[in-house]
């Protein structure tokens, strides 16, 4: 199975023309290094990319040059699904670590939509997980403490990786450094190191230069008032049911 049809096959049940078309987008992946960008800010539109291995993020500058990441990736993101109608990108997309990207033109978009409905309601699915993602993290940072955020998106970053892949809370890959974990969420890097401190003395948990490793995960949960609601695009309220009505 190509990994774009895994992707999409988690919002949807591929028949088999769904999935020959996903396959004849399959192209090679390729190779990123650390801090690689995909594309630079104000680029033409041309290519997106699905995120095989590896973390990334995307960009914006204010018009004083401070740098505001919007977006992070995990593997079997797709990189640029929020731009792919614009003329030219809105953010830089940039790896955070060393990984591999699969392009594929932001046309095949169009053929997609065009050729199945539920292939279209997939994409959906994808980016409103996106804008959910972004509309959690500005609500967060207005409500809660700055040790609450910081929290709460660690368990989310877990719950998007326990969705692709094996892994466990007592111990799960973050490669975010502290600087990165401040701009991610409006907090300066003096903060943001009082605050991971304070979780180790605390025991809750400590934060090493690749990964967390969970002392109370209990106490994390609490703390964070984590609320998964807004991960749940991935199940399409119900709407599988109509989408196999359609193909009788």
């Amino acid at each position: 199975m190509s990994l774009f049809q895994t992707i999409m096959g988690r919002n949807v049940d591929l028949n088999e023309s769904e999935a020959r078309l996903l396959a004849s987008f399959e192209q090679t992946s390729t190779t990123v290094k650390k801090h690689e960008l995909l594309w630079r800010a104000r680029s033409r539109v041309d290519e997106l990319f699905i995120l095989e291995r590896g973390w990334a993020c995307t960009i914006r500058y204010t018009p004083d040059g401070e740098q505001q990441i919007i977006e992070l990736l995990l593997p079997g993101d797709i990189v640029g699904l929020r731009e792919f109608t614009f003329r030219r990108h809105v953010t830089e997309a940039s790896m955070i670590t060393l990984g591999r990207v699969q392009p594929f033109p932001h046309e095949n978009v169009v053929d997609i939509v065009a050729a199945s409905t539920p292939l279209a309601i997939a994409l959906f699915a994808n980016i409103n997980r996106q804008e959910a993602l972004l509309t959690e993290r500005m609500l967060i940072s207005l409500h809660r403490s700055a040790r609450s955020q910081v929290l709460h998106f660690m368990l989310e970053t877990f719950n998007r990786l326990e969705k692709v892949l094996d892994v466990e809370l007592a111990s799960f890959e973050f490669p975010v450094s502290q600087r990165l974990l401040g701009n991610i969420l409006g907090l300066s890097p003096v903060h943001i190191n009082r605050i991971l401190k304070a979780l180790e003395q605390d025991r809750v948990l400590k934060k090493h230069r690749d990964h967390i490793e969970v002392y109370d995960p209990p106490r994390l949960i609490a703390e964070a008032e984590f609320d998964a609601d807004h991960l749940l695009s991935d199940e399409i309220n119900g709407l599988k049911e109509r989408l196999a009505q359609l193909r009788h």
